[in-house]
């Protein structure tokens, strides 16, 4: 007993030590403070004393106010009198009024008063804080007083901070220091004694067991409100204490038996709190703060219960009632639909609800309660985005959890057995029938049926609102009943045809139709941005029901077939009627086709069948057509994006038909053989050359981007397989592959002939409308191509199918032909420069006579013998002498040559 009692007056001795250091320095700085504010009065008395000396004297006033001597009125004549003169009127002088004193503006708080007022009264909260652990660790490890008496002094110290604070903050408000409120004095003060309480409640529970976990949960619940409450007068600092003090509690409180129930109880005890006094302060930030800690405790309340996820089920519906109600409902309740703008914050709230809803429902254990849940969650969801237009996209969320627990929904194992967890199945991928499946159909085809109808009347029975609002309404009716038929197909037919649920995609569709006549009624349409988009929305989902009815029923290339007429189909009624979202339908669908194609490019998934007229044709002839076509219906009201869209597409498809066309013939019926050749390379080649001369003709003709490009793409692509496939890699004279076909019509004449003239039809296209770099390179290939064509051709004449270059030598006879080839191609481009005025046909013609002249006088001179080396050398000099006389008689007289025309 001695011992306590020394130990006692220790303690004592040390706060007193403490305290008269703190009571000092408060006194030194109401001093400061109480001298600051008589120096500004001081000031402001010496201003009323100035302006009073300066101001007018009311004699002064009453002088200027005095009315002017009226003139003498003239007399009338006896005889007649003069009628009664009106009195004039005479301007009242109105004494100045003297102006206010300006009042000081107040500055902006210096280092040295933030450091004296703020910093420092942080720092001495803080200390007060650390100060009080030191002391109870000092007594803890001299065991000074025992754990009773320690747990009973942290209180009383905790009692007498948050005595101190309430008394500091009556005594501001009642003397008016206005030093005080902005240093959060009594807050800080509130604050330490809050975190006190909070260390001696813990400490009696987790370091000498003085009370149980029950007592120490209520405990630390029970401290956490009464700070939040507390909040309400001392500030928001202290309200986020007791917030996350409440929600960090129960971590600290542990037990061998886990109550999830308790804890469910516990969390909503303390977030209402949280509610209130963010909806008394208007602290907005407090509540959103709540419902994410009430959010990040669904996670363990869900794995504590085990097999038992009922407590987390109704914790989170409790919770996302309360969170639309405080988040939504009470905040927005008196906000117009036309003032109505998106609360993020409180959407990515929403939204996580129902992410944790489908983590939830994805479980085995959630059993028969899973259809209620779902619904409930879904529901209150729902109610809130409906309700409340700054949260419209509560209802795309309910629309995604309806979507999401049909597609994350257990698996039935085997009939009458029990559930699998969809996430943890063995075998096959696709063999995910749901379990309990009437049950499962359904709330597939209730709930987002309800979303869907709830959200569209909000949309329609609503004037004013915004696009950003509105567009939220629309995607929960119609993206939501698509999704969730596409998560259900999955689940039930894994991917396989099935003509019933191609009847659901139909009465989908119609349903929508139904709404869009719906909606179109009154002529609201017109005047109402958001009903016209809630009207393409409809419609588009119409369109995509009818997508997804041909997906489930056809297969193939039927169905890629059917999406490029519903694409056509969907552009004519865009031109008939001026529904915006149709002609987006349009790209969407055209996309969804091209996705289509490069995931089975053969349509059939094997051999598309014979040549030419297979399924090649109808898979990639048909949308080219198609969509060529929906292009000029939708170019009748304008030429925007979605138009220049439709028709990439449309020359993207022909030329994928053309490609896959010439790799089926080249590769008996295998379009994606891994094998390519010198044909096919010329043939692609062409193929590539053709377009870019129609697109350049198109782009001359109306000037677009579309053509543009596409034009700038094929070409590039020409050649690349022209420099780097028919005059490298696939060059006969490196690879020795067999020339097919006779001496003179072979192969060559498709793989070099033609693409060579093509190139020259590109360059003559391009005269006129391209830079003339484009021209020239364009005329360049075509003349590499033409004598590799002569070239090739020579030796396929003298040496037979098989040109190695290597491993077979020259005879005479073709080294001479060469010779002459060069002459003869010089004199035709000189002919043709000089009929057309062409002078890049003369400069090339030029360029082939220099190679002759080499050719005869390097190699010809060493390997040819007798007859023709004499023919060789006379032959050049007849077509030079020519070649001169030529110029002389035709060009010397010109004043200018043209250039490339």
């Amino acid at each position: 007993m001695d011992d306590a009692l020394f130990g006692f007056a220790i303690l004592l001795a040390v706060l007193i030590g403490i305290g008269t250091p703190v009571a000092a320095l408060l006194g030194l700085i109401f001093a400061v403070q109480a001298r600051r504010d008589l120096h500004r009065i001081q000031l402001r008395l010496d201003r009323l004393e100035a302006e009073m000396r300066t101001a007018p004297r009311p004699s002064d006033l009453a002088a200027e106010q005095a009315p002017a001597p009226a003139p003498e009125p003239i007399r009338a004549q006896p005889a007649e009198a003069a009628p009664p003169q009106p009195e004039a009127h005479r301007p009242i002088s109105v004494p100045p009024i003297p102006a206010a004193a300006p009042q000081p503006v107040p500055s902006r708080p210096g280092f040295e008063e933030k450091l004296g007022s703020r910093w420092a009264v942080w720092v001495g909260g803080v200390a007060l804080a650390l100060g009080g652990i030191f002391l109870v660790r000092y007594s803890i490890e001299q065991n000074l007083l025992t754990p009773q008496t320690r747990i009973a002094l942290g209180i009383l110290f905790a009692l007498a901070l948050i005595g101190a604070g309430e008394w500091m903050r009556r005594r501001a408000s009642s003397f008016g220091l206005l030093g005080i409120p902005s240093a959060n004095v009594p807050s800080i003060l509130t604050a330490a004694g809050t975190c006190t309480a909070f260390a001696s409640a813990y400490a009696a529970y987790a370091l000498y067991g003085l009370i149980g976990p029950g007592t120490t949960f209520v405990t630390l619940g029970l401290i956490a409100v009464l700070a939040m409450i507390a909040s309400t007068l001392h500030g928001p600092m202290l309200a986020a204490l007791g917030l996350l003090g409440a929600m960090g509690s129960p971590l600290l409180v542990s037990s061998d038996r886990p109550q999830p129930w308790a804890l469910v109880v516990y969390l909503a005890f303390v977030v209402l709190p949280a509610y209130g006094v963010a909806r008394l302060r208007l602290w907005r930030w407090l509540a959103l703060a709540g419902s994410v800690g009430v959010l990040l405790w669904a996670a363990p309340i869900f794995f504590i219960g085990g097999s038992n996820v009922l407590p987390a089920m109704v914790h989170l519906v409790l919770q996302a009632g309360l969170a639309a109600f405080f988040l939504a409902i009470d905040p927005y309740r008196h906000v117009p639909d036309t003032e109505a703008l998106i609360d993020q914050a409180a959407s990515a709230v929403f939204l996580t609800f129902a992410l944790a809803g489908i983590v939830v429902t994805s479980s085995i254990h959630t059993g028969d309660g899973r259809p209620f849940f779902v619904t409930a969650m879904a529901l209150v969801l729902l109610a809130a985005g409906i309700r409340i237009a700054p949260v419209s996209t509560a209802a795309t969320s309910a629309a995604l959890l309806a979507a999401g627990a049909l597609l994350i929904w257990p698996l039935a194992t085997e009939i009458g057995g029990e559930p699998e967890n969809l996430f943890y199945q063995s075998g096959d991928i696709f063999a995910v029938r749901p379990y309990a499946l009437d049950t499962y159909l359904v709330l597939g085809a209730l709930l987002p049926a309800v979303i869907a109808g709830a959200s569209l009347l909000r949309l329609a029975r609503s004037q004013g609102l915004r696009l950003s609002v509105a567009a939220w309404y629309a995607v929960a009716a119609s993206v939501g009943p698509l999704l969730a038929l596409v998560a259900a197909y999955w689940r039930v037919t894994a991917f396989e045809r099935s003509l019933s649920f191609a009847l659901v995609a139909g009465v989908l569709a119609l349903a929508f139709v139904l709404a869009s006549q719906w909606l179109m009624r009154g002529g609201r349409a017109e005047e109402d941005s958001a009903i016209r988009l809630g009207l393409g929305a409809a419609a588009s989902a119409a369109l995509g029901a009818v997508v997804l009815g041909l997906t489930f029923a056809l297969e193939k290339g039927m169905l890629t077939v059917a999406f490029a007429l519903t694409a056509l189909g969907t552009a004519w009624v865009a031109n008939r009627i001026a529904i915006p979202a149709l002609r987006y339908a349009v790209g969407a669908i055209g996309l969804i086709v091209l996705g289509r194609l490069i995931w089975d490019p053969t349509i059939v998934g094997g051999d598309p069948g014979p040549v030419i007229v297979n399924w090649l044709l109808w898979g990639y002839g048909v949308p080219a057509v198609a969509f060529w076509l929906a292009g000029r219906l939708l170019e009748r009201t304008g030429r925007d994006r979605i138009v220049q869209l439709t028709e990439s597409l449309s020359i993207v498809f022909a030329a994928f038909l053309v490609f896959f066309e010439i790799r089926h013939a080249l590769h008996a019926g295998d379009p994606l053989a891994a094998d390519f050749r010198l044909l096919e390379a010329g043939l692609i080649a062409t193929e590539s050359l053709t377009f870019a001369i129609l697109l350049t003709r198109l782009d001359i003709r109306r000037a677009d981007p579309v053509y543009r490009w596409g034009s700038l793409i094929f070409k590039v692509v020409s050649f690349a397989l022209s420099g780097i496939g028919l005059l490298a890699i696939e060059n006969p004279l490196l690879t020795n592959d067999e020339i097919t076909g006779g001496i003179l019509f072979n192969s060559l004449i498709l793989a070099y002939l033609l693409p060579s003239i093509l190139a020259g039809g590109l360059a003559y296209a391009e005269r006129n409308a391209r830079p003339r770099y484009y021209v020239v390179a364009s005329a360049t290939l075509s003349l590499l191509l033409q004598w590799a064509y002569v070239a090739l051709e020579i030796r396929r004449v003298f040496q037979g199918p098989n040109l190695g270059f290597f491993w077979r030598g020259f005879t005479q006879g073709e080294q001479w032909s060469y010779s002459v080839a060069l002459l003869v191609i010089g004199i035709a481009l000189l002919g043709y420069g000089i009929v057309r005025d062409n002078r890049f046909a003369r400069i090339a013609s030029a360029v082939y006579l220099v190679l002759a002249v080499l050719k005869v006088f390097i190699i010809d001179l060493s390997n040819l013998e007798g007859v023709m080396r004499a023919l060789s050398f006379i032959g050049l000099g007849l077509v030079l002498i020519g070649i001169g006389l030529v110029y002389q008689r035709f060009l010397v007289r010109r004043p200018g040559n043209a250039a490339i025309s």
